[in-house]
């Protein structure tokens, strides 16, 4: 008898994926149970000397869903014969109620309320948002992290990690479009939860407050202004000893709520924008600064070390058949002047489209990039006029589109081309040698038959890259139908490519390649599948080698 092995079954429960309201309680069938299942063969053959995949490879997977009351869980499992063991990985719960202005969160969660203090960061808790009247009101409490001992037997790197709960508060008032937040979190790591790993030096219990406010205020209808400002004070070590910090801000709020030691740091982080309407001209521009290692335990990431300055404006003309719209931006880092470098980038774009009749439209865009960096004189933190790196790119691109026929039969014809180019110094005389550019035109038609249920399309393109180490072109031709039949209970499509290459004006060789792909719902809840795909490259050059692949696959699913 075959033994069906496992390859991995993962069940994630989380109740209420989608919030429950308990106000629709009463109209709800008590129990529900639905989702499908599949069952999918593949097959595989190749002439690679290495295979990326198995001859022959099955697969049945399924997502069934209890609801009770309204009240969803969610499953989901794969079955294959990779493996001999059934694992569950973990399981996480979270519920939703919410009642017309109230919503509760149970278990699981993530809650957002600005970008610089609690942004997504999921836990293991209880938390509430609430908008009686104009009031913005929530509130979270819960475990961030679980607590990992540190492993000196196992050969695997596992990073020790101390239990970390933390919670947060908002209070705001007002409307969509004009409103204030003031936003409160606190995060911190418990010194108890784990023993004190060997490096501690690395792996320290660490606390943070991070105090935020929010705003958007639009006037008149014409000018709307936007601020998300957050102050953070990190304290990287709560087992370091000596003389804590003087220069606190707020310290008659932070030192109530913050451990202050001489390894906490406050750092800033906001962005702000500023935008005026006024008819068809729209012109908003913003301003953001991250202060250099900025964090906050309720989030995961950020991008730091940056000021960036953006200024972008649009309109429109001829009687909105041609929009234009743009912008200027300007980027730099080192913001305290302590690195021996400083990167400087400016980054411009221009889009433009018309459309003259609703059949004809064109597209243009021009997009250039600018980066610098210099050298840094630390002690009279100022720049030196060292050229370390200057690149510069530039990508045009422009298309034409015209729809012509019936609204039966209808044709599209699509032109579009685009050149990029790039260029580079600096001091390194090995790595000056990087310029390069490329042009990519390229030509299509499309058919379409509405009452047949049927259409083709027919393209070709063609890419030449010019450097100063490699000089290579592409050509191709591509064909492709698709239709439906038996009440459009099958349906079927089909492509088949050709391309060619030319390596530094030697032949470089041919790549084809051939798909399709069937599907037939005989009745409402059955799916059956069949698809194939073959590709097969002819090398004129040594040091790339010839191959040939066919991958197919019969799939069957069933949705209850």
């Amino acid at each position: 008898m075959q033994r069906f092995t496992i390859y991995s079954v993962f069940i994630l429960l989380s109740i209420a994926a989608q919030s429950q309201d308990l106000g629709n309680v009463k109209g709800q069938s008590p129990i529900q149970f639905s989702g499908s299942i599949n069952t999918s063969l593949n097959f595989y053959q190749t002439t690679r000397e290495f295979r990326s995949r198995d001859p022959f490879f099955w697969t049945i997977s399924g997502s069934p869903t209890l609801s009770l009351y309204g009240v969803t869980a969610p499953f989901s499992f794969v079955i294959s014969q990779k493996q001999q063991s059934i694992r569950q990985p973990f399981n996480q719960f979270g519920l939703s109620p919410y009642y017309k202005w109230l919503k509760l969160h149970f278990g699981y969660r993530s809650m957002s309320f600005s970008q610089y203090t609690l942004n997504g960061h999921i836990f293991n808790g209880v938390g509430a948002e609430a908008t009686p009247g104009n009031w913005r009101l929530g509130v979270m409490y819960g475990r961030l992290l679980r607590a990992i001992e540190q492993d000196t037997v196992s050969t695997a790197a596992i990073q020790p990690t101390y239990k970390r709960k933390g919670y947060s508060f908002k209070v705001g008032y007002g409307s969509l479009s004009n409103f204030i937040d003031l936003i409160v979190f606190k995060g911190w790591d418990e010194p108890e939860s784990i023993s004190r790993p060997l490096d501690s030096a690395s792996v320290n219990p660490q606390q943070n407050l991070a105090l935020g406010i929010k705003t958007q205020q639009r006037l008149f209808n014409k000018v709307t202004f936007s601020l998300d400002f957050g102050l953070s004070g990190l304290t990287n070590n709560l087992f370091a000893e000596g003389p804590p910090r003087e220069d606190i801000p707020l310290a008659g709020i932070i030192k109530n709520l913050l451990k202050v030691n001489y390894s906490t740091q406050f750092l800033k982080a906001g962005k702000a924008s500023l935008s005026f309407r006024a008819g068809r001209i729209n012109v908003k521009t913003q301003y953001q600064r991250i202060e250099p290692e900025y964090q906050t335990m309720g989030s995961y990431f950020f991008n730091n070390d940056l000021e960036n300055i953006t200024l972008s404006p649009s309109w429109s003309m001829f009687g909105r058949k041609m929009r234009v719209s743009g912008s200027v931006g300007w980027q730099r880092n080192n913001l305290f002047e302590d690195k021996s470098n400083q990167t400087n980038r400016q980054i411009n774009s221009l889009q433009v489209s018309y459309a003259p009749s609703s059949k004809l439209s064109f597209s243009y865009s021009l997009t250039n990039y600018n980066i610098n960096q210099r050298r840094i004189n630390l002690v009279k933190r100022d720049v030196i006029d060292s050229l370390q790196l200057e690149q510069f790119s530039n990508n045009v691109s422009f298309s034409a589109n015209y729809i012509f026929g019936s609204k039966i039969k209808r044709y599209s014809v699509n032109f579009s081309t685009s050149r990029q180019s790039f260029s580079q110094e600096q001091t390194n005389e090995a790595l000056r040698n990087n310029d390069s550019g490329s042009i990519s035109p390229s030509l299509s038609l499309r058919f379409n038959d509405k009452n047949k249920k049927w259409g083709w399309r027919a393209a070709v393109n063609y890419n030449d890259f010019q450097s100063d180490n490699i000089n290579s072109t592409r050509w191709g031709v591509r064909l492709s139908t698709n239709m439906k039949l038996l009440d459009d209970k099958l349906s079927a499509n089909a492509s088949s490519a050709y391309n060619k290459t030319r390596l530094d004006e030697e032949k470089g060789g041919s790549t084809i390649r051939i798909g399709s792909r069937m599907s037939f719902s005989p009745a409402e809840k059955h799916s059956l599948g069949l698809g194939i795909n073959f590709i097969k490259r002819n090398s004129s050059n040594e040091r790339i080698k010839d191959f040939s692949e066919f991958l197919g696959n019969i799939n069957y699913s069933y949705t209850f």
